[in-house]
Formats: C-alpha cells, structure tokens, sequence
C-alpha cells in the first residue's frame, strides 16, 4: 500500500535531513568564530537568536518543504487520473509521517515549528 508514496518519502526525508544538517553547519560555524572572537556562549545564542530565523524556516528547508508536498499533491492527481484511489494528504506526508519513530522524529520536531505552511493556492484552487 502505498508504496510509491513511500518511496517519495524516504526520498523526502534524506533531502531534508541534508538541508537541516546544512544549516546546522553553517550556525555551528558562526558559533566557532565567535567564540574565537572572545563572545560567551550567551552572548553568542542571542546573536544567533536575534539574527537567524529558526531552522524550519530557513530557505533551504522550505524549498524542501515546498518541493515535497507539491510532489505528493502531483501524485494524488496523477492517481486520480489514472483511476486509483491512493491519496496522502500532503499535509500529512510533510508533516504527521516524520512523527516515526527513529530519524524522521528528530525532523517531525523541527518541522512542527513551523508557523505556517509555506504553500499558496493558486485561482485555479491548486496548490502552488
């Protein structure tokens, strides 16, 4: 059931586990500088803080984020048209499946921060 959908996933999964590993990276490396700067831990958190956004928000993840969910809505219709009946709501796939247990929930913590979902709907009411 479903395996194409899962496929997908997993392939979802990787891409963002790299985008966050990323951007973790590139904070981790602002971090060492300040601190071969002399800053304190806590003067370089609020930096870090008053300066990024949080991870699930960074562009990086979003073009992920996007990527994926409009994939899975273009499953959905490529099913619909050929007659089948599988459907994964992609707020469901992006989301409620990294709530797994193992990896995926690490990610399922993350993205549950989001403030919103970074999906439009176009006149035609498809996702864009």
């Amino acid at each position: 059931m479903y395996n194409t959908y899962k496929k997908l996933f997993n392939e979802y999964v990787k891409e963002l586990d790299n985008a966050v590993s990323c951007e973790e990276d590139k904070l981790d490396s602002i971090r060492e500088e300040m601190l071969i700067e002399g800053k304190s831990e806590e003067e370089i958190e609020k930096f870090i803080i008053g300066n990024f956004d949080p991870i699930c928000c960074s562009g990086r993840v979003i073009t992920v984020f996007r990527k994926y969910w409009l994939k899975c809505n273009a499953l959905n219709v490529n099913n619909q048209k050929l007659g089948s009946d599988e459907y994964v709501n992609p707020k469901v796939f992006t989301i409620d499946w990294l709530s797994n247990d193992g990896d995926p929930y690490e990610l399922f913590k993350l993205m549950n921060g989001l403030p919103y979902y970074p999906i439009g709907i176009d006149e035609n009411g498809d996702y864009c």
